[in-house]
């Protein structure tokens, strides 16, 4: 999208020393980009007279947004020419805002090849929203422009029907066609120009309508495949036979309005005493009333023991609206393959509980590695490798512990016998003996909870500490008691270990076994911080 381009990369600049120079800009709609430009202060200047130069763009429509931005021009001239999608009127507004006015003669703002190709000076630029019965026609204006009003709309889940006055210009056979121009818009806050460019990325979608055969027809137009409950942004325009002789450059265009889509297995929705302005069609089998689709991007973070924050984004599709979201949640077991590895001599990497880097503050740009990182990385000794590649694969066991979800039961075992030999050393390690896994042991039953929340985030309490947990959430809409909530999206997460969880409780006790060795006892924690699979011993 070559706006938002050239907005990310020009979009900071403030102040320009010098002149501001657009030439043969064929895919420039606006000069919006510029969103923070104040000043252009002139020191130097094209030809020695023009700090602002606008030449040859086909496709340039808009300079900026005059109710909300301001630019000041103190020195130097404006020239524009043949800009032919450009109007008189936008030129003229900008030399008032910028101080300019008075500085340029006809020649260097020259009516016959700005806005020679466009519907100009219809209406001022004012964005409504569309609610109930649309306003009546109203008359001709006694200006060269009209601004075309919408007579009567009626929605569908997937569809719209609209029929707006039947605009006449002085010349009647001038009128060729309207253009429907549409798009989706969850916020009020469009403008034909934002986000656009004349390759085509992002802008409206368009739709070419014929005038009606009889002339005291209202023109109308349905727009098709529709997303249910959408709210779309839709305006039109007149096109007609336009000459670069002054005076008859007649145009019309209508505001832009919003119009929400039904949700998905509703009927007709219209305005009170509006007509139906949808055509005739065969009969259709009723349509199945779709449920949302999955909700995304779902994120987790623990900031407790007993605590576990969830988010997400909406689903991309609604199908109507979201009245609430299906949270559930379930304990699961802890792996039993984990048994299987030397943590007395491999060392133990506890898995973490961190919380997502996306639940920081904003989505600032990213921390620019430090040059020593960027460097190239030297080559590893084959020992090292070894030892790299036996990491790795005790990783991805663990990865598995964290997120495997089949359940496998766990022997209780409440205390734990160790025999210390006496050494060199003064530490030593010792292994739980793996627990026994009867073939008919039926899997532990963890209870499911649930909850329903409105908003996109849920805080799950009342959790065990240093468990995982598997998170499902789904999206319901209006629909939901007759065609069930969207499928579910997950998320696995840990709560943090508790810090007093892993304390031996008791006294520890011995006995001789040999000459030069004691047998110790403890007993097991009670509520220990996941599983138990190795003690140390400090002597």
């Amino acid at each position: 999208n070559l706006a938002s381009e050239l907005q990310s990369s020009l979009g900071l600049i403030e102040t320009i020393t010098g002149f501001l120079k657009i030439k043969h800009s064929f895919a420039l709609v606006s000069l919006s980009f510029f969103k923070n430009l104040k000043l252009i202060r002139g020191d130097s200047m094209v030809d020695g007279n023009y700090t602002l130069y606008v030449l040859d763009n086909q496709n340039l429509q808009q300079l900026w947004d005059w109710s909300h931005h301001v630019l000041s021009i103190p020195v130097g001239k404006m020239y524009f020419a043949f800009n032919p999608k450009l109007c008189l009127a936008e030129i003229y507004r900008m030399e008032e805002v910028t101080g300019t006015k008075g500085r340029q003669n006809k020649a260097e703002i020259n009516p016959r090849t700005n806005g020679d190709r466009a519907s100009c000076e219809y209406g001022d630029g004012d964005i409504r929203q569309l609610r109930g019965p649309l306003p009546e026609p109203c008359h001709p204006s006694t200006g060269k422009t009209q601004t075309l009003r919408f007579i009567s709309n009626v929605t569908e889940s997937d569809r719209i029907f609209l029929k707006w006055e039947r605009y006449r210009p002085p010349e009647y056979r001038d009128l060729l066609s309207f253009i429907v121009y549409y798009k989706e818009s969850p916020f009020q806050n469009v403008s034909e120009y934002v986000g656009q460019d004349a390759c085509g990325a992002q802008s409206w979608n368009v739709l070419d309508v014929e005038l009606p055969l009889s002339s005291e027809q209202a023109p109308g137009v349905a727009l098709l495949n529709l997303r249910p409950w959408t709210q779309y942004a839709i305006f039109v325009r007149a096109i007609t036979l336009t000459t670069a002789e002054e005076g008859r450059n007649y145009g019309a265009q209508s505001e832009v309005v919003y119009i929400r889509t039904m949700p998905a297995g509703k009927g007709l929705a219209r305005g009170p005493g509006m007509p139906v302005v949808a055509p005739q069609r065969r009969a259709e089998t009723p349509r199945v009333r779709p449920a949302p689709t999955v909700p995304r991007d779902v994120i987790s973070m623990s900031n407790s023991s007993s605590h576990i924050v969830v988010r997400w984004k909406p689903p991309t599709q609604r199908n109507g609206n979201i009245t609430y979201y299906l949270v559930l949640w379930q304990q699961l077991a802890e792996d039993m393959e984990l048994y299987v590895n030397d943590y007395c001599h491999k060392g133990l990497k506890l898995p973490t509980s961190s919380a997502d880097t996306r639940f920081g503050d904003g989505d600032g740009p990213e921390v620019e590695q430090d040059a020593e990182e960027r460097c190239c990385p030297c080559r590893p000794a084959d020992g090292q490798l070894r030892m790299e590649g036996e990491a790795e694969s005790f990783q991805k066991k663990f990865e598995n512990f964290l997120h495997n979800s089949i359940i496998i039961p766990r022997t209780p075992k409440r205390r734990r016998d160790v025999v210390a030999v006496t050494s060199a050393a003064n530490a030593s390690s010792a292994e739980p003996p793996v627990p026994s896994r009867p073939g008919g042991e039926p899997k532990p039953d963890f209870q499911i909870f649930e909850d329903k929340v409105v908003r996109d985030r849920a805080v799950l309490s009342r959790l065990r500490h240093f468990t995982e947990y598997r998170i499902d959430i789904h999206a319901c809409n209006h629909a939901a008691h007759t065609v069930g909530c969207s499928a579910a999206t997950f998320v696995f997460a840990r709560t943090m270990p508790e810090l007093q969880a892993d304390n031996i409780p008791g006294n520890v006790t011995w006995e001789p076994a040999s000459k030069n060795s004691v047998l110790l006892r403890w007993e097991e924690p009670r509520n220990p911080n996941g599983l138990i699979l190795k003690y140390e011993i400090k002597y």
